[in-house]
Parts: structure tokens; sequence; C-alpha cells
């Protein structure tokens, strides 16, 4: 024990004590209690401490620390036996929460009773901008608040948000406890959905039980259950069960529906080289339509379904995958199972694996193969419209599901009409090829030309083969399978040269000297025959009504028409540097990296010798530059080498001319982006959270964590409910402009738009932001999103507004920027609910 001026003992009689005054301290095992005076109860083994008040304030307030926990208030006591305390005008705080009481009871096991308690996230605990108050307080554990009748007060005014009890969280951090509710109101009534419980299991794995009610007899459950292993697994498992009243009993619209959903994602690592990914999705659309509150479920048009393991070797890859799909407007589902595709890397079956260091490489070792196979086993879906299955009076037919349809064939013919329910294929590929190098021609010398000729071969496997036919009776086309393995060959081969070389232009202006040419150009040839042709037996024939043959091949993927192509590309840079210059102290040349890239520019085509008229494909050119640093501009166009006739369509008539070199352009469009903003924290404002706060998109969804900090509930949500703004950068402004041409034919299309968004920080504390757009050939604004966001010591707001357009809106957000009470104290107007935005959805 210490103290500045004097140390007073009184040993005589019943009342032995002492007194310290003047900065006293006393430490007992992890306990150190300081103030000005301090009082030693010898016979009850307590401490006394209290401050000296004066007209500045108090002078050497009590304080003390134990463990975790450190109290000041007016007066304190402290029993050296049994390790508790009481403090009057107490304030002390834990992690981003401050409590002031009038009086606090502190227990050894850290539990605290509070009198008339005061709970903030204002580090202005005397006068906070917000506070929620209780008369009475209970914290257990450092980790939860309990509370009788508590109201918010807005500085020191109480306001009628009033709950009878309440638990708030003293700590950011994962353990099990309440989660939040919200309401508000749509076609099924009042509504309190998202209340529930969350269950901190282990460090392994959690689970979220949340449900919600409606005041016409509506009502939801949902399960989440996720779990997490490091380096090993980890996913999670999702059940929603909802039941929807809509009207009342005996009105003529009244129905009620059920609806669910089961959504489950799996990652495991089996082993450094295998691994299993699952994606099931089976929810109904129902459920996606008028239940889920992700936005994307709601313009949702299908779902998917995909379980995939997989496995490497040295050189070798092999995956098992199975796939469902389903269209919700059509009920069209398709579905494979399952798929397997292996995978051999690139060997040299001939090269010398002995060969001496030096020696040159031969066209035999350096002969590459490749190998690849797929398998898949395919099932469609297509329903038939349910008014032809009633015309033929299968009134059942309009019940089969497609789960149904694939485990029984009678019901798939039933409900689609077709035969044949799987479509099994197996495909092989071999690519082969031999790349060399020439270094040195005659005549030309020294020189570096890359040469690629290449063979592909490919084999499909088929379970049944097709028959086409003419009825006699009503003329129809009548198709037929015929089951029995087929197999289908064909062949590809090409050929390819490429080279690289340079040029220099002797250029020197502007304080850039030299402009460097780089020259890629690469021509090659393929060949593909005509396997349309009768030889290869491929395809059949049959005479149609009007008396002509009509060729048709037996299995899909048959190429047709011959092909002997010649393909060439020119790619282009055009690269400067900065001139170095003199400096001044070591008469030297500064040097370093000054290269400038001006522009790239590339030419493509194609022709096709085998065909007998417009054998030549599309010019395509496309150049690309940046101009000082900050602007973008990127310009693609195409042209045809032919005419086109009265009617639009392209004839064998070539178009190059003296005005039209390249010939008939068909499209062009060009591209000018920039971005520029100023140096982060240039203002006044230090960088608080991360960019938030303003609309990016209409529907852009938002993750709110539960106000307990447990849940990963995703909630759609309006665009301005984010974490925070970033005030820290002055201003920001990006913009592009997009212009284009195309001419398909004899008409015209023309399309210019201009997008362009900025924000700003108006003061250190304000900050305003907007997205734009016009589209000048429909004459019509894009839709236009304009934000406002101020930021307080403790609170942060924000407004925004979409003011003409289909998802024509505002929104204003104000909530305490405490981690442990945004989604708790929160002012949202209008309510967080996609119908407010887009109508009833159900």
């Amino acid at each position: 024990m210490t103290a500045s001026d004097s140390l007073i003992f009184q040993l005589g009689g019943s009342n032995r004590m002492g007194t310290l005054h003047g900065d006293a301290s006393v430490t007992y095992e992890d306990a150190l209690l300081s103030a000005w005076e301090i009082d030693l109860l010898l016979a009850d083994e307590e401490l006394h401490a209290r401050g000296l008040a004066s007209d500045t304030g108090w002078v050497g307030k009590p304080r003390i620390r134990q463990g975790q926990d450190e109290f000041t208030g007016s007066q304190l006591a402290f029993s050296l036996q049994t390790q508790r305390g009481r403090v009057v005008g107490a304030q002390t705080m834990y992690e981003e929460g401050f409590i002031a009481a009038d009086v606090v009871k502190a227990l050894e096991d850290s539990t605290l009773f509070i009198r008339n308690g005061v709970y903030t996230t204002c580090a202005c605990v005397e006068d906070p901008s917000y506070s929620l108050r209780s008369k009475t307080m209970k914290m257990v554990n450092r980790e939860w608040i309990y509370t009788g009748p508590i109201q918010l007060y807005l500085f020191n005014i109480p306001t009628p948000l009033w709950l009878p009890f309440g638990f708030l969280p003293a700590q950011d951090s994962r353990r099990s406890g309440p989660l939040p509710p919200t309401y508000g109101e749509d076609e099924f009534g009042f509504y309190l959905r998202d209340w529930g419980w969350y269950f901190a299991m282990n460090d392994y794995m959690d689970l979220q039980l949340q449900g919600g009610f409606w005041t016409r007899g509506s009502w939801e459950t949902r399960t989440l259950y996720r779990y997490r292993k490091m380096y090993a697994f980890d996913g999670q498992l999702r059940l929603d069960y909802g039941r929807f009243r809509n009207g009342e009993r005996g009105d003529p619209g009244f129905s009620v529906r059920r609806t669910s959903a089961l959504r489950w994602n799996h990652n495991q690592t089996l082993g450094q080289r295998t691994s299993f990914n699952a994606n099931v999705n089976l929810s109904s659309s129902s459920y996606l339509r008028a239940v889920s509150q992700d936005y994307d479920d709601r313009i949702r048009q299908d779902i998917q379904s995909s379980l995939k393991f997989s496995k490497r070797w040295s050189g070798q890859n092999l995956s098992i995958q199975a796939d469902q799909r389903q269209q919700l407007a059509t009920g069209q589902v398709s579905l494979t199972l399952p798929s397997l595709s292996f995978s051999q890397r690139a060997f040299q079956p001939l090269g010398r694996k002995n060969r001496r260091p030096g020696s040159g490489e031969s066209i035999r070792d350096k002969l590459t193969v490749s190998y690849s196979s797929s398998v898949t086993n395919r099932f469609n879906f297509v329903p038939l419209p349910d008014e032809q299955l009633l015309a033929r009076g299968d009134t059942l037919a309009t019940q089969i599901s497609w789960f149904d349809a694939a485990l029984s064939a009678e019901d798939y013919r039933r409900a689609t009409g077709k035969d044949v329910q799987y479509d099994f294929q197996a495909t092989h590929r071999i690519p082969i090829s031999a790349p060399f190098t020439v270094t040195r021609i005659p005549l030309l010398g020294a020189i570096n030309l890359n040469f690629n000729p290449t063979i592909s071969y490919t084999e499909n496997w088929y379970l049944r083969t097709q028959r086409r036919s003419i009825d006699e009776e009503d003329s129809s086309l009548e198709v037929s399978q015929n089951p029995g393995f087929f197999a289908l060959r064909q062949f590809t081969s090409s050929f390819s040269a490429s080279t690289i070389f340079y040029g220099l232009f002797p250029v020197k202006a502007f304080g850039f000297e030299g402009i460097r040419h780089t020259v890629r150009p690469n021509i090659g040839m393929s060949f593909r025959p005509d396997f349309y042709e009768e030889r290869w037996g491929y395809t059949r024939s049959y005479v149609d009504a009007g008396g002509n043959e009509v060729d048709y091949p037996i299995v899909s993927g048959v190429g047709r028409g011959r092909q002997q192509s010649l393909n060439f590309s020119l790619n282009n840079t055009f690269e400067t540097k900065r001139a170095p210059t003199e400096t001044p102290a070591a008469g030297g040349r500064a040097g370093g990296n000054n290269a400038l890239k001006l522009f790239d520019a590339n030419i493509s085509s194609s022709y096709n010798f085998a065909a007998d008229s417009l054998g030549m494909a599309d010019i395509s050119l496309s150049a690309r530059t940046r101009v000082l640093g900050k602007v973008d501009i990127d310009l693609r166009s195409a042209f045809s080498p032919y005419n086109t006739g009265a009617t639009g369509n392209r004839i064998n008539e070539y178009a190059f001319s003296w005005t039209s070199p390249l010939g008939r352009m068909t499209s062009t469009s060009v591209t000018l982006r920039t971005s520029l903003r100023s140096r982060q924290g240039a203002g006044d404002r230090p960088l608080t959270t991360p960019r938030g706060g303003f609309l990016q998109s209409a529907g852009q969804l938002a993750n709110a964590g539960s106000v307990m900090g447990a849940g990963a509930t995703t909630f759609l949500q309006d665009t301005y409910a984010t974490a925070g703004t970033d005030f820290s950068i002055p201003w920001s402004l990006s913009a592009d402009f997009s212009y284009g041409v195309t001419k398909p034919g004899a008409a015209t299309i023309r399309r210019a738009i201009l997008n362009a968004s900025f924000d700003v920080s108006l003061t250190p504390n304000w900050k305003m932001a907007s997205r734009t757009g016009y589209d000048f050939e429909q004459k019509q604004m894009a839709t236009t999103n304009i934000s406002l966001a101020r930021d307080f010591d403790c609170w942060q707001m924000a407004f925004n507004w979409v003011p003409f357009g289909r998802y024509q809106s505002w929104g204003f957000d104000l909530h305490v920027k405490s981690g442990h009470l945004k989604d708790l104290l929160r002012i949202r107007q209008p309510k967080s609910d996609v119908r407010d935005r887009f109508g009833s959805l159900f």
C-alpha cells in the first residue's frame, strides 16, 4: 500500500482501522485499488475508498481493477475475504460497451448487479448520444446483460421505444443466444419473423432455428445447420417450411399453400488429390417466389443441383458428376446421371529418355499425344401441355413429376409423348501434335518460325440410331429409334505457323524517343472431310412429300460440309520509352523502366477453299489504347468481304474497293472508360469502414449478421442497409461511353450509352454519391440513384433515392455503428421487404 500524504492507524478498541491520504493505492492478490482516500477496516477485512470533490470535479476518484474488470466511481467498498465489491456512481467498459450506474455490486465470479443502469456504446458516457436505461440490470460472465423494463434515450431525452425486459450482448463473439425478429406487413397480414435461437454447439458446428408468424394464420420455420473442420470439410444444410393462408375461410379466393425448400452445400478434401463437392437445391417454385427473402431467389428462372467427385493422379484426372436443372416456368428438367470424364496429360511416347545433353530433338522426340474421354447419361423431361394431355383422355398424366418419369419409362412416355427416356453417349478424343521450330532458312538467314502440325481423332459411342420416314397417309414425318451400339468416328487436321519480329521507328518527340513495333503473324490451315457423304455411312435419306431426297444423320454430331480453311491473324503492338535525362549532380543519365505502350492493333480472318461460294469469313479488327494513363479506348469492328442483295442477304460479290479496302462494315463499336479518385485519406477523415451505404444496382443484397454476432442469415435488405461508408476518400468519379453501329443486312442499328457514377465528401462527415446513365438512341435515362450519408460519433445515417424508372423508390436508414447493436437500434423506412419495392410477388 502507498499514499503520497499520510498513513494513519487506529489500533485500540474494536474499530481497528487505517486511513491512507492522498493518491492512495492498495494491492491485494490480483486486485488494485486506488483513490484519494482509502480506509482499511482491519476487523472486517474491507476497503472503503472515496474521492475528493473540488470546484473543477473529482480528484482521485476511486478505481479498482481485478482481472479484466475495472470500475470507477465516487465511492467504493471491497471485501478482501469474499472478493466482492460495491461501487457508487460506477462506470465501466466492456469491449465496445460502456455502463454507468448509481450502484453496482460485483461478485467474485464477475457477475454484476446494477441499479439505475445506463448502457451505451458511445465513448462520451457522461452525456451519450444514445443509451439504453433500466432500473435493474445484471451482467453474467461478461457476455450478457439482462435487464428489467428498458427504454431508449437519445441524449437525455426518453423515447417511446420501451420493452418490458431485455438482454444485450456485452461481447462481439460467437455464442449461443436469441436472434432478433423483424416486423412488417404484407398481403398475409402483420408479421414477426426471423426470431429464434442460435446454438454455438462447438468449435466445428452450429445450429440456427428461426420462425415467423402472421396475424392471418400463416407461419414458417427455418433451420440452418453449419459445420466446418479446417483443411478437411465444410458445408451447411438448410431446411425451410411454411404454411401460407390467403384470405378468409369461405372467401372465393381462399387458399392454403404449403411450401418447402431443402438446400445442402458441402465441400470436402479427401487427401491431397481427392475432393467431393455437393450443391443441392430442392426448392419449390412457390417458396422461391413468395417466401424466400433472397432477391436472387425471387427472380430466379431455374434451380440447379450438382454432386461432384474428383481425383488426380500423376498426369491423370478423373471426375464423376451428377447434375440436375429445372426450369420453374415450364417445369422442364434436365438430369445428367452420371457424367464421367477422364483426361491424360500430354506425353511424348517416342521421346528418347537417354538422349545426350546438347543433342537436338527430332520430330519423333517432339511427337505429343494426349487423351480425354467423357461418358454422359442424360434425362430430359419436357412435359406436354395440360390441354394436350387432357385431350388424350389421360387426366392423371398431368400429375406425373420429373422424379416419377425418371424412375418409370411408362410414366415418361405418358407425360412427354417420347419413347427414349435416357440418352447415353461416350466420347473419346486423341489429339496428336509435333511442334517444331525453324531457326534458319537459306537466303533469309536467321529466323524464328514455330510450326505445329496437329491431327485430332474423335470417336462417339451411341446405344441407338435414328430412322426417318414419311407417313403415306398424312405425309407427316415419322421418327423411330433403332437400339444397338453405333460408333461415330471423325477426324480433323491442321497446320499452323507463327513467328515474331520487331521494327524500330527513329522518332523523338515530346520527351520520348523511338517507337518499337512488335509484329506477331500467325497462319494456319485446317482440313475436315464432309462426313455427310454416303461413303462414311453416317447418314440416311428419305423422299419428302414434294419428291425431294433429304439426307439426315442417324446420330447427333455428324460434321456437315467439307472444310479446307486458311486462317490468319496479325497482332501488332506499338511501344515507346521516355528519353533519358542528364542528372545534374552526377552528370550521368537517369535510367529505369520507362517503357510506355501506345496501342495494340489486331486483324484476323479465314477462307474456306472447299466452299462453292462465300468462302471468306468476316474480317475482324480490334484496337486498344490508353490516353494519359487515365482513359481506356477500345475499338472493335467487323467487315464482310461480300456485298448484299436487295433483300439484305449476302451475295457472291466482293465488296472491296479503294474507299472500303476491308470490305463492307457490318459492325463497329468504340468504348471509352475512365476512373478518377483522390488519394485515400487525403481529407481530414481517417479510414473508418469499408465502402458501402450506396446503391450499386437494383435489388442489391446485403448480408446482415444477427444482433448477437451469431447468425449468417441472409436477409433481402434495402440498398442502404450496409455496414458503413468510407469517408476517407474525398471524391471519386468513373464514366464510360459506348457507341456502336451494326448492319446485319439492309437495316442499321445504332446505340450510344453514357454511364457515370461519382461520390464526394461534402464535409468530413457528409458524403454524397450518385449513379446514372443515358441512352442517346432511345432518349431514355437509365436507373438513377442518389445517395446521401452522414457520419455521427456513434450513429450513421443514409438516404437513398431512385427518382424515376421501374425501381422508383426511396429509403432512409439510421443505425448505431456498434457491431453489437447495429441491427437492433436501427430505424429503417420503408421496411426491408421485397414487396415494398416490387409489389406483390405471390
